[in-house]
């Protein structure tokens, strides 16, 4: 009955591999949580610089704030001077066009036809007048449509007048009229 009791794995080494492997395991632990520290402190300044460079943006924007509202100003009062330069402009050209018009209205006006109103609505005309025969008429229309600024030029309407005992022939001449 005497039996040997005989134990193959040995008690100490076990508990050697064991404490290796959680003092291993802490290290490991430790070193993940020092790198997860380091990467938070390296975000948590970079975010810092980020915030710092947002609040000097704003504040450099706040202080051109006032040169840029300036500008708006003299943009504002650019597009006016513009504006008047260009009234000015039209009112040149329409001072060369009325003297023209009236020029060449004159040369082409013949002893017998007189003239009696003349209107210019924008690029528009109406003339009407008083004629003795119609044939004075028909050459004032053909001299008239070969002026260069006057376009369209139609005789509208030609009827008998009675004015100051004499019958007359009352004409009306439309057309477009530009520089």
């Amino acid at each position: 009955k005497n039996m040997i009791k005989i134990n193959l794995l040995p008690k100490k080494p076990i508990r050697k591999a064991f404490k290796y492997e959680i003092h291993l395991f802490f290290l490991i632990v430790i070193l993940n949580l020092l790198a997860i520290a380091l990467i938070y402190s390296i975000n948590a300044r970079s975010i810092s610089n980020l915030k710092s460079n947002i609040e000097n943006a704003k504040r450099e924007i706040a202080s051109l704030d006032p040169i840029h509202k300036e500008y708006l100003a003299m943009e504002q009062e650019k597009k006016e001077i513009q504006r008047r330069i260009q009234a000015i402009n039209t009112i040149k050209q329409g001072r060369a066009l009325a003297a023209r018009t009236l020029y060449d209205l004159t040369l082409n006006v013949k002893e017998s036809l007189w003239l009696k109103t003349f209107k210019k609505t924008e690029n528009k005309f109406e003339l009407e007048g008083r004629s003795v025969e119609n044939e004075a008429i028909s050459s004032f229309v053909e001299s008239l449509s070969k002026v260069p600024y006057l376009n369209g030029v139609e005789l509208k309407s030609v009827e008998d007048s009675a004015e100051g005992g004499l019958i007359l022939k009352k004409f009306i001449i439309q057309g477009n009229i530009s520089i």
